[in-house]
């Protein structure tokens, strides 16, 4: 995997499109909800930032992530490693809840989806991941 500094536009980027595409695909609805969070401009988390990133991530897990049924799988180890990228307790706090908005944007809560917000919640703030439940999301207007 890439490796940023930590609490840097690209770490964040990451995060963001990593909760974009862990259900297989990318919703313009998510996007959408990625574009509403206002805590990102000052972050100069722009739309080449996040694009790059994205792209980034694409090519690091389809060249180092396990493949099963046609299906890219990301090992916990890494998602973790991923997470740790966010120091901030704020920025953990602010770039969460876009996460759950992210989730929610389509309609359709993914498994997938879950257990990534879960994950953060964990690592982010020591929440027991069989525990937490993903709370609706606020109204806001494919990698196989």
């Amino acid at each position: 995997m890439q490796v940023y500094a930590v609490n840097s536009p690209e770490a964040v980027s990451r995060m963001l499109a990593l909760t974009m595409i862990v259900d297989g695909h990318i919703s313009p609805l998510e996007v959408r909800t990625m574009h509403a969070a206002t805590f990102l401009e000052p972050l100069a988390v722009d739309d080449e930032t996040f694009d790059r990133t994205l792209r980034q991530l694409c090519e690091d897990l389809l060249g180092a992530a396990n493949r099963h049924a046609g299906m890219v799988e990301l090992d916990p180890v890494q998602i973790d490693a991923l997470l740790r990228d966010i120091t901030d307790p704020l920025l953990q706090i602010c770039l969460w809840k876009t996460m759950v908005d992210i989730v929610h944007a389509d309609g359709h809560l993914d498994g997938r989806e879950t257990t990534l917000v879960r994950r953060a919640a964990k690592a982010w703030f020591g929440q027991d991941a069989s525990a937490a439940t993903v709370p609706a999301a606020s109204p806001v207007a494919a990698l196989a």
